[in-house]
């Protein structure tokens, strides 16, 4: 679940302080936060920004996700809904959830989104990268969750490298294998740590070791250092 809240709506809500940070909330099994984006037209100016909420909650695949995707009309949105097919019901449960579990100030600015998105989490690893004269870079290679926060980076290295595998082969299928023997390991690398960084958001774990060694994941010291870290960007790019 997210959504943007206008700048001028939210600071009263969570402080300038706040809004200016990039802010977690941890309750049990989930993963809450905020940070400021730019605001309509891309504007950075202060007072014209958006706050960014991102929600992560688990569901179940077969019981809750088809709820969840399936508009006032009752039409079942396989992969993602658009925001204002969201059926005013599953509004209605964040509101609630937000007033159970988030703190004072992220339940103020939780009232005040009057449209938010609703985006399942999927992450996609694919087994080669070249094939004859095309290649697949950024989300076409990968699709990798959020907690690492470098798809973006990813796919400029990815574009970056393409281009300099290709001018370095005397053809452009030589170009592409050297391409794809440098960036597949990368890209693997991506998809593990985002899946090592998620692993306690899950909505069913199979054995008690397995909810354990999650729950070492969603300590927040841990949350706070190794979500979008830095040092593994530098070491896969």
């Amino acid at each position: 679940m997210a959504g943007l809240l206008d700048e001028r709506a939210a600071v009263p809500a969570l402080t300038q302080e706040l809004f200016d940070a990039f802010s977690f909330h941890l309750p049990p099994g989930e993963q809450f936060l905020g940070y400021p984006v730019a605001g309509p037209g891309n504007d950075l100016r202060p007072g014209h920004r958006s706050w960014n909420i991102v929600w992560y909650r688990p569901a179940d695949e077969a019981a809750d996700l088809p709820r969840l995707l399936t508009d006032a009309a009752g039409r079942l949105h396989e992969i993602s809904i658009p925001p204002p097919l969201i059926a005013p019901g599953v509004v209605a449960e964040m509101q609630a959830a937000a007033g159970r579990l988030l703190p004072p100030q992220f339940r103020a600015a939780m009232a005040l989104i009057r449209q938010p998105f609703l985006q399942p989490v999927y992450d996609l690893e694919s087994a080669g990268l070249a094939f004859r004269r095309v290649a697949l870079v950024g989300d076409a290679a990968f699709v990798i969750r959020p907690h690492v926060g470098g798809g973006v980076v990813k796919a400029a290295d990815d574009a970056a490298a393409l281009a300099e595998c290709l001018d370095a082969e005397p053809t452009v299928e030589a170009g592409l294998r050297a391409y794809e023997a440098r960036r597949l390991p990368v890209g693997q690398r991506f998809v593990a740590e985002a899946r090592r960084l998620g692993c306690y958001l899950r909505h069913r774990f199979d054995s008690e070791d397995e909810r354990a060694h999650a729950a070492l994941h969603a300590a927040p010291e841990r949350v706070l250092t190794e979500t979008a870290a830095v040092d593994f960007l530098r070491q896969s790019g």
